[in-house]
């Protein structure tokens, strides 16, 4: 730095007053209201608005001072973000260089607006190097077409202002393309992750998308065009259950991605989860393998994170279409161990509890010990367990198909469905017949109708018998379901558990 910007950035903060900053844990700082908000909803002692207001002030969340108090501690918090310690595990060089190219970008604007345009200068031209060497490609378009903009004018130094265009010119364009495949993938996963497979509209816009896009892949050259190219790509396959072609552009996606320096690590984190659950799948049960994905997988994750579990689930589902059930279980009690795992909501909540069913399901039919099951997921009954969930009921096409196999499975295993009233085998048929009567549940819809013939007790006969056969052998032809693309339909293979069912008769 020439001490010319030095001295241009002392007397900057010389003439404007500076304000007391009013940041969280200041040292020696007495425990204020404020603190005391922030330790309170840290801690999870404050559930809510109304906890709050009652706490301080023996009122609600309309008073006047509870208001005042919210805006405060929401004012520090912004303020205490941009003092976030970056040397934290959590933080690996790209993190890091992001969370400081954005905040040195907003002290360059800063300057910029007081007139030390020196020292704006200066500080735009380090967060234009780090924006260039990690491909922030928005802040590296915004920064140069700033310098340009500076350099027009401060001078006329019409060199400088030809470097800094070419610059901006580059990087524009480079945005303009990202945003371009950012817009093609938004637009087609809106829709693709409320639906299933197969879809051929989906395939065809996915299709149009990707053909367009690719061939302008090598002159982008960032990973962000290269990430959203090819999850489009995968989208293009999987709409049409093409599971192979899906793998095939996921493995190819990683080759290009891994060695790049600057991919996000999240973008490789998503494309290999993508990879674990296609072998599931495509039933390859490759144990090694996987096991190097989901290891992979958790080198870029903390423990708690929302893809951590979600890294894990995929595992899940590995270990039940390759019968390691034993592996299951305990996947299933170090998930549920994380004190995190009470902060899961919606879908994703209810469906480790639906994996828990299953695992009691597991241990009704003999593959697992069930005093082991009863002391890891807890006692299990099915009109209570029917109760906590709360999304997964609401899905009739979707995740609703195991909860209710579940239930005619566990009854199947008791022996108990001729006793109990709450599922008859003509509110089966309807359901199976309205909901499952089509190409995206086919192996769901042929595995109730062999459910069917079981509750009946027809399997035994020669006709039933050819028919369950049949059936059979479409199970055996159609890879297994995702629902909305993220939940496998089958939590363990209909297969797996036929031949269960049918060894415990």
């Amino acid at each position: 730095m020439d001490f010319d910007v030095l001295k241009d950035l002392v007397q900057t903060i010389t003439r404007n007053k500076i304000k007391n900053i009013e940041v969280l844990g200041n040292p020696g700082q007495d425990k204020s209201r404020v603190e005391m908000m922030y330790d309170g909803i840290s801690s999870g002692k404050f559930k809510s608005e109304e906890d709050v207001a009652r706490h301080f002030f023996k009122s609600d969340a309309k008073d006047p001072n509870y208001r005042k108090l919210k805006n405060k501690l929401i004012r520090q918090l912004v303020n205490t973000a941009f003092f976030v310690d970056v040397n934290q595990p959590a933080f690996n060089d790209r993190a890091k260089a992001y969370f400081t190219a954005y905040r040195d970008f907003a002290a360059g604007v800063v300057f910029m607006t007081r007139n030390a345009v020196k020292s704006g200068i200066y500080i735009f031209q380090l967060v234009l190097e780090q924006a260039i060497k990690y491909e922030f490609t928005d802040l590296a378009s915004d920064v140069s077409r700033m310098l340009r903009r500076e350099y027009a004018r401060v001078g006329g130094d019409h060199e400088k202002n030809q470097y800094y265009t070419g610059l901006y010119r580059k990087y524009e364009e480079k945005r303009r393309f990202e945003t371009l495949a950012l817009d093609y993938y938004e637009t087609l996963v809106s829709y693709y992750l409320t639906r299933r497979s197969p879809n051929d509209e989906i395939h065809q816009s996915a299709s149009n998308y990707f053909e367009e896009l690719m061939p302008l892949a090598k002159m982008v050259d960032t990973s962000a065009f290269y990430s959203y190219t090819y999850y489009i790509g995968i989208i293009k396959h999987s709409s049409i259950n093409d599971i192979e072609g899906a793998l095939k552009l996921s493995e190819e996606a990683l080759s290009i991605l891994v060695p790049r320096k600057n991919t996000n690590r999240g973008t490789l984190v998503n494309f290999t989860m993508q990879k674990m659950a296609f072998y599931n799948q495509l039933r390859i049960t490759d144990k090694e393998e996987v096991k190097k994905l989901l290891d992979y997988c958790l080198n870029f994750l903390e423990e708690g994170e929302f893809n951590w579990f979600r890294a894990h689930e995929v595992y899940f589902y590995h270990c039940t279409y390759s019968a390691q059930y034993e592996k299951a279980l305990e996947i299933y009690e170090k998930i549920t161990k994380v004190p995190s795992f009470g902060l899961l909501d919606g879908s994703h909540h209810d469906n480790w509890l639906l994996l828990g069913g299953y695992l009691h399901l597991l241990a009704k039919l003999g593959a697992l010990d069930y005093s082991k099951v009863e002391n890891i997921v807890g006692s299990f009954r099915y009109s209570r367990f029917f109760n906590d969930i709360e999304v997964l009921t609401k899905d009739k096409e979707g995740m609703n198909i195991p909860l209710i196999l579940l239930s005619l499975l566990f009854h199947l295993a008791q022996k108990t469905f001729d006793e109990q009233k709450d599922i008859t085998v003509e509110a089966l048929e309807k359901y199976r017949q309205r909901w499952l009567s089509n190409d995206m549940n086919r192996r769901s819809d042929s595995f109730l109708k062999m459910l069917i013939a079981y509750a009946k007790k027809e399997y035994s006969s020669v006709a039933a018998e050819k028919k369950i056969n049949k059936e059979f052998d479409i199970l055996k032809s159609e890879t297994p379901q995702v629902a909305g693309q993220n939940f496998a339909v089958e939590v363990v293979p209909y297969e797996a558990l036929w031949e269960l069912l049918n060894a415990k008769s």
